[in-house]
């Protein structure tokens, strides 16, 4: 599991645009947009250039450029400088660089296991 959490397994080009959500096995890097969720067993980034109009689901996630949804990750998200997040965060840490925009709540909880995020349907129950 350790190494598909760090390889990229899935990038949306700058100019594509995916109508439908996103499942993973691994990680993902958006710089299109997304009209729908991102699940991922790995981590998600959206770049400055990326959109994503639904939630995400990962092992964690940095935000450089728009999600309009709620993200729960089991490690940390990181709100960049250029990031614009309209919805709930669920993570165990939050990091918002200074110029970022989000509107929301956040929960800090205790690192989650896979399987009480949903996880273990995508890896067949591991």
């Amino acid at each position: 599991m350790a190494n598909r959490i760090h390889r990229i397994e899935t990038i949306v080009g700058r100019g594509t645009h995916v109508s439908g959500d996103m499942n993973i096995n691994g990680s993902a890097h958006i710089n299109g947009t997304v009209e729908g969720s991102v699940v991922a067993t790995g981590f998600v980034t959206v770049s400055e250039s990326g959109v994503v109009k639904g939630g995400i689901k990962g092992e964690y996630a940095i935000i450089g450029g728009i999600v309009g949804g709620n993200i729960e990750v089991k490690g940390k998200v990181a709100l960049g400088k250029a990031g614009r997040l309209k919805g709930d965060v669920i993570a165990t840490r939050l990091i918002i660089e200074d110029g970022a925009v989000f509107q929301g709540r956040s929960s800090m909880v205790p690192e989650k296991s896979q399987a009480e995020i949903g996880f273990d349907a995508l890896d067949g129950g591991d």
